[in-house]
């Protein structure tokens, strides 16, 4: 087995490496995430596990996506059973590329990238996501914050971003609803995380109504 080649990164120390430098086949063939040349392991020293990322792929233009599959790291041992898939999203630049990754474990994977539940489609989950950073710029400006610290550059950790998007069960969520329209009412529900800074997490609804539309659920948030 090749060693782990170690990267110095500002404040934490990760290791990353090609992952058939660092699993064998046979490993790698016995894992219940699919494992394939080309993907990229991280292991930050602070965390008890690490992770295999795939390269982020263009979907035909509407956004890029990525898997990630934490594994657990115990004493140089792999235990794939106790793994768990994870699906990201970004919106593709102005020059049509996927945004890069940011292994520093404050950052991963990087503001500009969104975790996207199972239950919910990709179209969807960009549409909830841009429909949340623009709702909590609102509440951002009106709670007094300079225009720059609620900017949608998200290059800057103490701005603003979604970090993840999921669909509610519609049973579980309707009740909360004002139904003021009787031929129009909500159908599905969903949950954006805003983040800000570290010191602003908040979650944001929204719902899909029988007209098709998506409308924010207003409510009254305390801006740190």
């Amino acid at each position: 087995m090749l060693p782990i080649i170690v990267y110095e990164v500002p404040n934490f120390s990760c290791d990353i490496a090609p992952v058939e430098q660092v699993l064998s086949t046979r490993i790698m063939a016995q894992s219940s995430f699919k494992l394939e040349n080309g993907m990229t392991l991280v292991r930050c020293l602070s965390k008890p596990e690490a992770f295999v990322v795939s390269k982020p792929a263009n979907m035909q233009g509407k956004a890029c996506v990525f898997d990630e599959v934490s594994l657990k790291w115990e004493d140089r041992a792999w235990h794939f059973q106790e793994s768990k898939s994870r699906k990201y999203a970004a919106r593709i630049n102005s020059k049509g590329q996927c945004p890069s990754l940011d292994y520093r474990e404050q950052f991963y994977p990087g503001q500009q990238w969104t975790e996207i539940y199972p239950d919910i489609t990709l179209e969807a989950s960009m549409e909830i996501k841009n429909l949340a950073e623009l709702s909590g710029i609102a509440l951002l400006r009106k709670a007094g914050l300079p225009p720059e610290r609620y900017s949608r550059n998200s290059e800057d950790q103490s701005k603003l971003h979604i970090e993840a998007v999921h669909a509610v069960a519609a049973e579980k969520c309707l009740d909360d609803w004002d139904r003021i329209w009787p031929f129009n009412k909500p159908v599905q529900c969903y949950h954006a995380v805003l983040i800000r800074d570290f010191s602003y997490v908040k979650w944001m609804a929204f719902a899909r109504y029988q007209d098709g539309t998506i409308r924010f659920k207003g409510t009254s948030y305390i801006i740190a």
